[in-house]
């Protein structure tokens, strides 16, 4: 067992506390600081693009497919299909809930017309 799963550090009990009061929370880092792990440790389901080229042609396709699954649904290297982004942005807006999605990634697409920040 890892010594981070013995004590919660800073950033689990700044997630914990997130997911309870907005509908996402977005995780950014270098690779290999934790992120992947600790998404997976506060979620119930995740999907993880950067396993298959073919879950990134139906993120682009049909976003809201990979929506689906028990929530908090972490959607780790979600920046390799940015359309995600509003995907997400309007599923938080239809469902209504909090603590929906965590979306971690090694690096932030450009910004673009299309993104919405997430800011109200």
């Amino acid at each position: 067992m890892s010594n981070h799963r013995l004590a919660k550090r800073t950033v689990d009990l700044a997630l914990q506390e997130l997911l309870t009061s907005v509908g996402a929370v977005l995780i950014e880092g270098p690779r290999g600081c934790g992120k992947t792990s600790t998404g997976l440790e506060h979620s119930e389901s995740s999907i993880r693009l950067d396993r298959s080229p073919q879950l990134v042609q139906l993120a682009e396709l049909n976003p809201a497919a990979l929506l689906h699954g028990s929530t908090p649904r972490l959607l780790d290297e979600w920046q390799l299909a940015p359309t995600l982004w509003n995907a997400v942005r309007h599923e938080i807006d239809d469902r209504q809930r909090l603590g929906q999605f965590i979306l971690s990634g090694s690096a932030t697409p450009a910004e673009d017309v299309t993104r919405h920040s997430g800011a109200a």
